[in-house]
């Protein structure tokens, strides 16, 4: 560890100033990699000293290192489109944190501490560490292109004016020590960056459900510190188990028919086992039916959630209860309000790309009897197109299919006993040819490869460079309620992986591809892709998916599905 990159102070939940120790984030992540990988305790604390020591650099950096600052702030300049760089700056953290590292700096050379009007000392500050920092020639290669002298000029101008705000500024505690939240942050983001995105992602899992228990939204007991319940678990092996399908060898007996099977045979048995999952929940609802005016859909993205409100719905109505589906997606704010990355990323993935307020606006006035104008959002333009007229009757029940639905605020203006809420999951539990257990969200990022592909106008490679911020999406928001919801309900098929690879493999993202990824420094979305496109290669293609019916969850990404899927239009 370099000693002048340590952190010294911190701000605590408390909002108290106090000694930073390195040894609660070298704890936190020797019990995060033995709950992970069940390893050994002496292997655990010696990965997690390394991390750790890497981890408190990052922090360094990211807050008080104005060389770090200065040229994370210039790559960020240059990644946005020009008319939008200076408003996506103006309130970004990282012209805060640059502004007071470079103040600083700036008393530390000068001797003063910096006025407000000390504006022209302040400009040949400026011009002198971009000077350092900007290469002075416009040019068209590599990642990031050298900066014209109008951009020069425009940041020069852009930074004094940030510079001497600043200067004007009293910080507080937080500004000028990084706080408990930013520091869990960093431990997210930093192991991912190295590489370990199964660490990072239980360790976000077990935060967000700390938190969501602190604020009230889930009880002690229906927190699950790995995002995995159990039971459902359980009870899918067993069946999987029970029908011969449990591991991929398994599988591919299934898709070439090896030892007399029936591909036919175990599609069938599929499809009764998830209408009996939805069967229950239909069950469980009709119990409480005089009370319920919400029925809430949720859970993490292509978890075939649609497909399923669909049959609920028909369920639901066959025994006397009359359902109005409001698609939540149409409620996504235009392009144009969407923040980005680093990267030029859009994050969709976040409660709040949604239009919470108006949501809620139109929930309460629906539930008085009131009729709505409401939105429809193209995805393909990032726009809401014309709105339309939409009231609940009296005895109708709002039904709502929705990635985000058991995140609080969302339907905050419906009581909590009036709404019922279902978690469904793609949860097949299939061991992979090296024995161990495939990842749930990699067969997601698959159905989303293709779903993107053929309704959204995102190519595959687009989807996979993005599902870091999907994944972090579903941490902080969907997955710590799994257990606290009315139902759950498991929407995965054993035979999705070999139907997926005929629909996938023309628009696969290739192995040169992925590797870029890892040499931009976007390990992520490079381990995803590895581990995936070896997934797909060990998989039998099942090469006739007319034996799939209309009515399979599977159809909503395939295609040829019996029923309308908005995406589909």
């Amino acid at each position: 560890m370099n000693a002048s990159r340590a952190i010294e102070k911190m701000v605590d939940k408390y909002d108290r100033v106090v000694t930073f120790r390195l040894s609660k984030i070298v704890n936190s992540i020797i019990l995060t990699i033995i709950d992970v990988e069940s390893a050994n305790r002496w292997i655990a604390e010696r990965r997690a000293r390394k991390y750790a020591d890497v981890i408190q650099e990052r922090i360094y950096d990211t807050f008080y290192n104005f060389d770090w600052l200065i040229h994370d702030f210039l790559k960020k300049y240059i990644s946005f489109n020009p008319e939008e760089r200076l408003k996506r700056l103006n309130h970004a953290f990282i012209t805060e944190r640059l502004c007071i590292a470079a103040l600083k700096k700036f008393k530390e050379e000068s001797g003063k501490a910096a006025e407000p009007d000390d504006r022209k000392d302040l400009a040949k500050f400026i011009d002198s560490e971009l000077k350092k920092s900007i290469p002075r020639k416009k040019y068209d290669g590599g990642l990031f292109p050298g900066l014209c002298d109008a951009e020069n000029k425009e940041i020069s101008a852009f930074l004094l004016g940030k510079f001497t705000h600043y200067a004007g500024v009293k910080l507080s505690k937080k500004q000028v020590y990084p706080g408990r939240e930013y520091i869990m942050d960093m431990i997210e983001k930093t192991l991912k960056e190295i590489g370990e995105t199964e660490i990072a992602e239980s360790f976000m899992i077990f935060r967000e459900g700390k938190n969501k228990i602190k604020n009230g939204e889930i009880s002690a007991l229906q927190f699950t510190n790995n995002g995995i319940p159990y039971e459902v678990c359980r009870k899918t092996l067993e069946w999987n188990i029970a029908h011969d399908c449990e591991s991929l060898f398994n599988l591919n007996d299934w898709i070439l028919g090896r030892g007399g099977k029936d591909i036919r045979e175990l599609i069938d048995l599929s499809e009764k086992r998830f209408r009996d999952d939805v069967a229950e929940a239909v069950d469980k609802i009709m119990a409480r039916k005089s009370e319920i005016k919400m029925i809430i859909i949720a859970g993490p993205s292509c978890s075939n959630k649609t497909t399923t409100t669909v049959i609920a719905g028909r369920e639901l109505s066959k025994i006397g209860l009359k359902l109005k589906q409001l698609n939540v997606d149409d409620y996504f704010k235009n392009l144009e309000d969407q923040p980005k990355d680093e990267f030029g990323d859009y994050d969709f993935e976040m409660p709040e790309a949604i239009d919470i307020e108006l949501l809620n606006e139109h929930f309460g006035a629906l539930l008085k009897g009131l009729s709505i104008q409401k939105p429809s959002y193209n995805f393909k333009s990032g726009k809401r197109d014309a709105a339309t007229e939409f009231h609940l009757a009296d005895d109708e029940i709002l039904l709502i299919d929705c990635l985000h639905g058991l995140y609080r605020s969302l339907t905050r203006s419906v009581s909590a006993s009036n709404k019922f809420r279902i978690y469904i999951e793609s949860m097949n539990i299939l061991r992979n040819i090296d024995g161990a257990y495939t990842r749930w969200s990699d067969i997601r990022m698959m159905k989303r490869m293709v779903r993107d592909f053929q309704h959204r106008g995102y190519s595959p490679k687009q989807t996979l460079a993005h599902w870091p911020y999907v994944r972090k999406g579903e941490l902080k928001h969907i997955i710590p309620y799994i257990c606290s919801t009315d139902a759950v309900i498991n929407a995965g098929m054993p035979y999705e992986l070999p139907a997926l690879k005929k629909v996938l493999k023309p628009i696969m993202p290739d192995s040169a591809f992925i590797k870029q990824l890892r040499n931009d420094g976007r390990l992520d979305p490079y381990i995803r892709g590895m581990r995936t496109l070896a997934l797909v290669d060990a998989a039998a293609e099942m090469t006739d998916l007319n034996v799939i019916p209309g009515t399979s969850p599977l159809r909503e990404f395939i295609g040829g599905s019996e029923y309308e899927i908005p995406h589909n239009d």
